[in-house]
Formats: structure tokens, C-alpha cells, sequence
């Protein structure tokens, strides 16, 4: 199934969320944060779009291994365009990325022949389960570092471990319902039942289908997780990307004339990156992430000036390009694969 999006009640949101940043940075000083963008190098902002596009091509690669180990002739290149439409998807729908994975999912059922659910499903699991491991451990291991040496602080120490643990949390549990195949059937065919109450439906058709379905997910995935050698690679590839991404908020710092301690960037960009990941109610976090950067950036003395500045460029690169990229790249898929039911 094609993940829509509603444009319209979009639209709303991201205007609220400007509206609510904007306050923000008038609160702060909307002159100075102008004048230091006025003044900020973009030569660096060049470079920080060209890494940022290099990361998302590292990122791709640690799901398309997984998609070669399925028997795919998905191409590389077809894997960077699927992934960057998932990018899209992530940012205007924000529900723990699940959009983003539903968007890959279908791409490849249109693009590749004798793509199955179960396989492709496989892959996207395994690789997001990958992607959240450098996210987590960055944000923990770096508010450790900064509530020692850089007197962060309790409440920005507290927020930041909240969000690190949560996020970890939620991915150790996803990866022990997904590695139970039993529980994962029994929590699926409990949901239909209830939905099927709720509904006032007989939905047992549908459920068993699911349930055929995921008991083929589960040989997928243990078929991959068998082979280390695959699960190393893909994890490796993943770290470079996620390294990559880290260095876009170093650079637009470097942009800003104000170059800062990579710990506190490995920190607050990791935050922001989960953050962004929560199903909360604005397209990308806007507003309420760019509050939270420029605000924890503050709090261990980075100038408020600098801390808007940077924040506004990185979300300039991680956000509003990437979902301005993405979006091309979905409309010609979409052409090229069609819209109608995924195989």
C-alpha cells in the first residue's frame, strides 16, 4: 500500500511550526541570528550538502547488502533512490519511521521481480534495528561525557539520557518481538481480534494471511542474522554513514566561524536525529527540534547566536533539502513504478 500524504493537514503543521520556531528566534534575537547567517561561509554548506548525500549513500548501502542476500538484482543506485524517498516519507510522517519502511517496501515490490513481502520486509527491519544502534549509543555515551567535563546542565542531562534510553528501549523491545516469531504471531492475531470487535468484522482472513506471512518473515530474518559476515558489513556501513551524518552539524559550526567540541555535536545531533524519529504531531519535529538543538547547544556555553546559526543550517541540510530531494525522487518513482497496489 502507497503511503499518502495528507498535503493539506501537512502544509498546517510545518506553518505551525515555523510560527512556533520563529517566536523562538525572536525570543532569542532574530537580527543577530540573521547577521550570523549573513556572515556564515557556505562554501562549508556545500560541503556539509555533499557529505550529507554521501551519508544517505552509506545508509542506503547497509540496506541494499541485505537485498543482495535476498537473491535481489535491485541495483545500488535503485536502493539510493528508494532510500531517499523514505527520507520523504520520515520527515512529512513522522511515526517512528514506520512510513519511511513502508515507502521502501513498496518501491521494491513495484521495481523488483520476484520481490517477496516477507524478504523485503526482512531487510527493512534488520537495517533499521542497525541504524538505531550508533544513534542511542552516541546520545548516551555523549551526555555522559558532557554532564562530567562540561558541567551540562541536570535537566539537559536528564532530557537527553530520557530520550537516548527511550529510543533504545523501544528498539530492544521491537528486536525481541521481531526475534520471537510465537509472541510476534500472538500479538498479530490479537490485534485483529481486537480490531475485529472494534470493527464489528470477521477479520479471521485477513489474520491468517498475516500470520502465513510472518511465519515466512521469521526463516527471512533468521536466514540473515545467521550469516555475520552480512550483519558486520551492513553494521559497518551504517557507523561510516552515521559518522558522515555527525559531520554536518560539526561543519555548520566550522560555517559559523565557531567551531565546537565534536562530543557535544555527537551529543546533540544524535538527540535531534531521535527526536525527529517520534511520532509527535509536527512533520519533521519542526519547531520543537530546532528549540531543543539551539537550547542544548546553550547550555554548555555555546553562544546563543552560533547555537540558532548552526542549527538552522543543519536543519537546512537534514531536513529541508533532504525532503526536498526525496520528494523529486518519490514523483519519479512513482511515475516510473506506478501507484497502484504493490505486488
Amino acid at each position: 500500500m502507497f503511503p499518502d500524504i495528507p498535503f493539506g493537514k501537512t502544509a498546517v503543521l510545518i506553518v505551525i511550526g515555523l510560527a512556533i520556531y520563529f517566536g523562538y528566534l525572536y525570543l532569542v534575537g532574530f537580527d543577530s541570528v540573521l547577521d550570523v547567517l549573513l556572515h556564515a561561509d557556505y562554501w562549508y554548506m556545500a560541503l556539509a550538502v555533499i557529505i550529507s548525500l554521501s551519508a544517505n549513500a552509506f545508509h542506503a548501502a547497509g540496506w541494499w547488502v541485505y537485498l543482495k542476500s535476498m537473491g535481489y538484482k535491485t541495483s545500488f543506485f535503485k536502493a539510493y533512490q528508494i532510500y531517499l524517498a523514505s527520507i520523504f516519507f520520515v520527515n512529512l510522517l513522522p511515526t517512528m519511521a514506520v512510513s519511511g519502511e513502508v515507502s521502501k517496501i513498496y518501491f521494491v515490490q513495484k521495481s523488483t521481480p520476484g520481490s517477496r513481502f516477507d524478504k523485503t520486509l526482512a531487510t527493512c527491519v534488520m537495517s533499521r534495528v542497525l541504524e538505531i544502534v550508533p544513534i542511542a549509543s552516541g546520545a548516551t555515551v555523549g551526555v555522559l561525557y558532557l554532564a562530567f567535563f562540561y558541567g551540562m546542565p541536570i535537566w539537559a542531562t536528564a532530557f537527553c539520557l530520557f530520550v537516548a534510553l527511550a529510543m533504545a528501549s523501544v528498539a530492544v523491545g521491537g528486536l525481541v518481538v521481531t526475534m520471537d516469531n510465537v509472541l510476534l504471531r500472538r500479538l498479530a492475531n490479537s490485534a485483529f481480534r481486537l480490531l475485529g470487535r472494534l470493527l464489528r468484522k470477521d477479520l479471521s482472513a485477513q489474520a491468517e494471511h498475516v500470520d502465513i506471512i510472518l511465519a515466512q518473515f521469521d526463516t527471512s530474518l533468521k536466514d540473515m542474522t545467521s550469516n555475520r559476515a552480512l550483519v558486520a558489513g551492513s553494521l559497518v556501513l551504517i557507523l561510516v554513514a552515521w559518522c558522515l551524518d555527525v559531520s554536518v552539524a560539526y561543519i555548520a559550526f566550522m560555517a559559523m566561524g565557531s567551531p565546537v567540541s565534536p562530543v557535544l555535536v555527537v551529543t546533540v545531533f544524535s538527540v535531534m536525529v531521535i527526536l525527529q524519529m517520534l511520532p509527535i504531531f509536527l512533520p519533521g519535529g519542526i519547531g520543537v527540534v530546532d528549540i531543543v538543538m539551539t537550547t542544548l547547544y546553550m547550555t554548555v556555553g555555546i553562544s546563543k547566536n552560533a547555537a540558532a546559526g548552526a542549527t538552522i543550517m543543519v536543519r537546512f541540510v537534514t531536513l529541508w533539502f533532504l525532503t526536498a530531494l526525496g520528494g523529486l525522487v518519490t514523483l519519479y518513482l512513482t511515475k516510473a513504478h506506478g501507484k497502484n497496489g504493490a505486488r
